[in-house]
């Protein structure tokens, strides 16, 4: 047998060798004195047994292992030090790799996966029997001291807009305190959201970029004219800026929230070109912030022939509600400082 000594020496392959042959000469030996299968289990079921015992614990080991690594790796991953640093480390390598794969057209996407038959909105939308719910509408309804039953009974659901004229009397805070950039700055969940659609005059530099520093090119131009609108798919950046339009009064409950908002902003914005706004059909509710915005709500196709256009004016501390499936939604920015907000809400016209 091998000593102590010799044995503290070799490799760990020459013991897994060595301990193999002494087993081989032990099971050969057993067989030349005549002992049986049946007999061999019993005699090394002790070892077997012993064998079978430690894999278990090797195994149970590793996966209690795993377990508290991926408990810590959760723990760690929930603060928010871990978040932002995260965050900053994830843009660093996207922008780094933007000359190598341009990934922008997937950021922009609301779908990584394809439809398999793109939905064509103006074709699959609106079929020709459906003009005849806003053919008869000439002009948009303006009410106030109003209820759900009326604005969506009375008006929505025959395809008509509506512009309620008090949609926030009891809005707590003053339109003449509105400065996003301190919302914004104030806020960590707005700095670092990236709005997923955006349109301005003014050259912001290379997309894609966070809320803070587009609102900072804004106000920090000397730029005398200036628009720009974007969109807010990241849901803390939605909840975040319904702050600045509370649930409208005569919302029924069972309306859910919102689950994206727009922000037009505008300073003397003189232009004769509309802008088009490609909206989620569904509920649309628009509110006046500042000033004013000059809204066209052009029939879908098939209908241009069969309905009017509507042209109409929201004025501050309005707000224009409207289901949309019958309607593209296009807006001019008002003349003087202007901020108006739209939120998309799931909504069936049944």
């Amino acid at each position: 047998m091998m000593s102590l000594k010799n044995g503290a020496k070799m490799s760990q392959r020459e013991k897994f060798e060595f301990i193999n042959n002494e087993v081989r000469s032990f099971y050969e030996y057993c067989k030349e004195a005549g002992i049986s299968d049946e007999e061999m289990d019993i005699i090394c079921r002790p070892l077997t047994s012993a064998v079978r015992k430690a894999s278990i614990k090797r195994w149970t080991r590793f996966f209690l292992f795993l377990v508290m690594v991926f408990a810590i790796g959760y723990t760690v991953s929930q603060t928010d030090t871990f978040q932002w640093h995260a965050s900053a480390v994830t843009r660093i390598i996207l922008i780094k790799i933007l000359p190598i794969w341009d990934w922008t057209p997937l950021y922009y996407n609301k779908c990584l996966i394809e439809r398999s038959q793109p939905q064509n909105m103006d074709n699959n939308l609106v079929s020709p029997s459906d003009c005849i719910a806003c053919e008869a509408i000439k002009n948009v309804v303006r009410l106030s001291d109003t209820n759900y039953h009326e604005v969506f009974n009375h008006h929505l659901l025959r395809g008509a807009p509506v512009i309620v004229t008090d949609a926030y009397y009891d809005w707590s805070i003053s339109r003449s305190e509105l400065n996003l950039t301190s919302l914004i700055s104030d806020d960590n969940r707005l700095r670092d959201s990236v709005p997923c659609r955006i349109l301005t005059n003014i050259r912001i530099g290379r997309q894609p970029m966070d809320l803070e520093e587009v609102v900072s090119r804004i106000t920090n131009t000397n730029i005398p004219s200036w628009f720009v609108h974007f969109q807010n798919c990241d849901i803390k950046a939605v909840k975040s800026f319904r702050i600045l339009a509370p649930r409208p009064y005569f919302l029924s409950p069972h309306i859910p929230p919102s689950h994206f908002n727009w922000l037009l902003l505008s300073k003397n914005y003189d232009t004769h070109r509309y802008k088009n706004l490609e909206l989620d059909v569904g509920l649309i509710i628009m509110s006046q912030l500042k000033g004013k915005t000059l809204v066209r709500l052009r029939p879908r196709s098939p209908c241009e022939d069969d309905c009017f256009t509507q042209h109409l004016e929201v004025n501050e501390g309005e707000t224009l509600v409207l289901g949309n499936s019958l309607w593209e939604f296009e807006y001019l920015p008002g003349k003087g400082e202007n901020v108006a907000m739209i939120t998309e809400t799931d909504w069936i016209e049944s």
